[in-house]
């Protein structure tokens, strides 16, 4: 089975480590997953693709204008013609929308994955395009959510109940994960973040640097918590993002300087978690999010994080026994060799692969 796998990226963050693991699986069972990587016009290689090629992975660049228009949807569905797969799996709103509405003899068979669903401001450009994403979602075959708290989210009331479908998140094991990193050639992690992890007890958060992650919120609870439970612990925030600065400005104002640091984008995120004290995830809305299941397996006791920063700062820890659950959990439920044989049946009930 050919499966052209589409998705607009920004960075190799949770949705598109998701796509390559499950990319990366379907390749090991015989099937032929391709990578439709969609950027504006003129966009060099990205991480994204580099990561995808080396893990072995075809890829096929699509660069087209960022707005939903005839012409743009043409050239996206020439190079779906091009592709010929037998089933189109989106990965984000912009190949939903650019598709989703098309007729089925016009585009094939198709599913959508949300791993994420945001609310953004009314009248907004964001806004139009979830509106638009509804609409689309409606007509595509098959709707997948990654965690079944989203079959309630307004997006999915338009979609008949026969076509919602949960299909969990899955990762490899660790030592699967690092190799798929040295074989990328990702670099090694920043000195200065190894050397800033080192100097004291260091709570790690990683997440693209937007409203819907909470980091501002994570920074009042932070210096509320450092007041209450003494200073011993400092706080690193990885990830890049429109929020940069707004953060920035309000560890200024909270006279975390110092304290706290904004670590940027890095590849391979999850390895500073091998020298963290605790993981901390602030955010407002999620599907399943990659970073907790690879903080679950991290090699050392992450599992904490439950009871939240305070929690954290003052050594209330979790229990072993709710830590070997939850890693047996991961290595299981919530594998990424798991998670390709839903998928896989879910393709196959929407389609019958090319004669």
């Amino acid at each position: 089975m050919r499966i052209l796998h589409l998705i607009h990226s920004e960075g190799a963050y949770g949705a598109e480590l998701i796509l390559l693991y499950l990319a990366r699986e379907q390749q090991q069972r015989g099937h032929e997953p391709v990578v439709g990587s969609i950027r504006d016009p003129g966009t060099d290689q990205t991480p994204f693709e580099a990561m995808a090629q080396s893990w072995g992975l075809p890829v096929v660049r699509i660069r087209i204008a960022p707005r939903p228009t005839p012409a743009v949807v043409r050239s996206l569905l020439r190079t779906v013609r091009e592709v010929a797969p037998d089933v189109l799996h989106s990965h984000g709103y912009k190949p939903n929308i650019l598709l989703g509405s098309l007729p089925r003899r016009l585009r094939g068979p198709m599913i959508a994955t949300l791993h994420g669903w945001t609310a953004a401001r009314t009248f907004s450009a964001l806004w139009l395009y979830e509106r638009l994403d509804r609409l689309s979602l409606r007509r595509i075959d098959s709707v997948v959510v990654v965690a079944r708290c989203m079959l309630e989210i307004a997006a999915l009331q338009g979609v008949a109940p026969s076509r919602r479908h949960v299909i969990e998140n899955g990762i490899p094991p660790r030592d699967v994960r690092l190799a798929g990193l040295g074989a990328g050639g990702v670099a090694p992690l920043p000195g200065e973040l190894v050397e800033f992890t080192a100097r004291r007890p260091t709570l790690v958060a990683i997440g693209r640097l937007s409203p819907e992650k909470g980091f501002k919120l994570l920074l009042e609870a932070f210096a509320r918590a450092r007041s209450q439970s003494g200073d011993a612990h400092q706080l690193l925030i990885v990830g890049e993002g429109p929020e940069h600065q707004a953060l920035a400005d309000r560890i200024a104002a909270l006279r975390l300087a110092g304290i706290v640091r904004l670590g940027g984008y890095v590849d391979g995120a999850d390895r500073l978690l091998a020298a963290a004290a605790g993981f901390v995830m602030s955010s407002l809305t999620e599907g399943l999010p990659l970073v907790l299941l690879e903080a679950l397996v991290a090699p050392n006791d992450l599992a904490a994080l439950t009871h939240g920063l305070q929690g954290l700062m003052s050594g209330d820890c979790s229990s072993g026994a709710a830590i070997a659950s939850a890693c047996q959990a991961v290595s299981g439920r919530y594998s990424s060799a798991h998670m390709a044989e839903q998928y896989l049946a879910a393709y196959a009930a929407i389609g019958e692969p090319r004669s």
